[in-house]
């Protein structure tokens, strides 16, 4: 009788990330990367992987990289743990890149964050993660590599098109994430809303703000959780609150734009109706808290 609910056939440590793409171009869904594990343990667990008989591990991988400079900015490689890229932001840049943290702070338990990695996270493509909807905040951008040498940088906002469908193509690996420095007077925050501790947000929020003279002079707002089948943007506000001033009255009228952006669902965690009143709630939460941090 088994006694796990998936037994792969093969499990690989690859040496370079050209072998990984190799496999990857001969065994196609038959083959799955593997770096923290806490993703495929989900799908295993509800039974989500398929004809899957080969993980490649690329822990032993140099794409553990944290490099920042002026101009290019923060380079993140796929295999940071979630602990790591916060201890890095702790030390360098706590305001500035606060939704990163604050991200990472809310993910549990702290195993979780010990082993999670920033690619993998990614690479799920799931709204109700973290990390993701605060990289979609930052205006981030991801790089993959093919086999022949090709490399291709997108938008992270792009990247996600549904549930575990990311903008990845056949053959194609997740290296790294990079995101600008914020300038001195840029502020950001993340909060959600979830029904236990343990079950996924019903609605999370990843704000990033610039302010000059008490005005809001650059908002991106981004939207995660139960909300939809990918991260979207709250448009409507980010242009009700261009060149407004930073008041509560302010951001309470800006917010009722949120309904224009995003359907809501329903289903058994809570009401579509529900779900917007949260929206406008953490997301005027997260621009006021996000807004101390900038001046």
């Amino acid at each position: 009788m088994l006694t796990t609910l998936f037994q792969p056939q093969d499990y690989r440590f690859p040496e370079t990330v050209d072998e990984v793409l190799e496999i990857l171009s001969q065994h196609g869904d038959c083959a799955r990367v593997i770096a923290g594990g806490t993703t495929i343990h989900e799908l295993a667990y509800r039974k989500g992987m398929g004809g899957v008989h080969t993980l490649l591990d690329i822990t032993r991988l140099p794409l553990g990289h944290l490099i920042a400079t002026p101009t290019a900015g923060v380079r993140v490689g796929a295999t940071v743990s979630f602990t790591d890229l916060a201890g890095y932001v702790a030390h360098n840049y706590p305001r500035r890149l606060a939704v990163v943290a604050d991200a990472i702070a809310g993910i549990r338990p702290m195993q979780i964050r010990n082993v999670g990695t920033v690619g993998g996270s990614i690479c799920s493509s799931l709204p109700f993660f973290d990390l993701p909807a605060a990289l979609v905040a930052l205006d981030a951008t991801v790089t993959t590599r093919r086999l022949n040498g090709e490399s291709r940088t997108v938008p992270i906002e792009t990247f996600f098109w549904d549930f575990f469908l990311p903008d990845l193509r056949f053959g194609e690996l997740l290296t790294e994430v990079e995101f600008a420095i914020p300038p001195a007077d840029a502020g950001g925050a993340f909060q959600k809303f979830e029904s236990n501790s343990v079950d996924w947000a019903l609605v999370s929020i990843g704000v990033q703000v610039r302010c000059s003279e008490d005005r809001f002079t650059d908002v991106r707002i981004a939207l995660g959780g139960g909300i939809g089948r990918k991260i979207a943007r709250a448009s409507s506000v980010e242009h009700a609150l261009l060149g407004r001033p930073v008041s509560t009255e302010v951001i309470q009228d800006a917010v009722r734009g949120v309904v224009d952006d995003v359907r809501a669902f329903s289903d058994f965690r809570g009401s579509a109706s529900f779900r917007n009143h949260l929206l406008k709630v953490y997301i005027a939460r997260c621009l006021i808290q996000a807004a101390r941090r900038a001046r």
